[in-house]
């Protein structure tokens, strides 16, 4: 019998994307439990559900577990989602490390409350042309670059966690960020059309953020 997955986050995208991804990947059932903001005050003191009091939080036939990236590992590897080999979970394990080094950039920004909506956006535009965000789309390019000449994915030959980070993460930023990485581009466009995720993606209604 296949396990009962329960995947509990709010109505947001945010650090639960990846794990929904990887279900719908796989065509695995599970129950995405959304919160509401205004509901979860009341729910974050169950320690049985929440044991950190935070989210996301993934429960497996009445088990629960908690933090984003263990879920993530999770899935991906109960999935076969996560390589062949070590050497393939070392390149994943590289695009995850780096996209999330790109994203506390940008959450960084969207997070400081001293700035204005005018100043966020002004932030956001610096941040996407700075060499250190090119020397991270640089590397990811070249990793990219190992397999299939940068015409497939990160590792072997279908979508892996690696991709759906990448694609997750980027899609969370501006669209101009990949300006200048074609390799790059086309990899978000590849994931996006597949045909394990288009029908869940064009359906999408939950927002990136807040």
């Amino acid at each position: 019998m296949s396990p009962k997955y329960i995947l509990n986050y709010f109505n947001i995208q945010g650090k639960a994307e990846v794990a929904r991804l990887l279900f719908h990947c796989k065509g695995v059932e599970f129950t995405d439990n959304q919160i509401n903001f205004e509901d979860w005050p009341s729910q974050k003191s169950d320690h049985s559900r929440f044991p950190l009091g935070q989210m996301p939080t993934l429960e497996v036939d009445g088990h629960v577990f908690c933090q984003s990236a263990a879920i993530n590992a999770y899935l991906a590897e109960t999935f076969g989602l996560y390589g062949a080999n070590a050497s393939d979970r070392l390149i994943i394990n590289q695009v995850i490390e780096t996209m999330n080094d790109l994203w506390n950039d940008y959450y960084d920004i969207w997070k400081n409350k001293t700035l204005d909506n005018e100043q966020r956006e002004e932030a956001f535009a610096e941040l996407l042309v700075k060499d250190t965000t090119k020397l991270k789309l640089t590397f990811l390019e070249s990793l990219l670059k190992r397999n299939h000449d940068g015409h497939g994915f990160f590792v072997g030959d279908s979508i892996t966690l690696g991709d759906l980070v990448f694609y997750h993460t980027t899609g969370m930023a501006d669209k101009s960020l990949l300006n200048g990485f074609p390799l790059l581009t086309e990899l978000n466009d590849r994931v996006r059309h597949s045909a394990e995720l288009k029908s869940y993606l064009d359906s999408r209604t939950h927002p990136p953020m807040p």
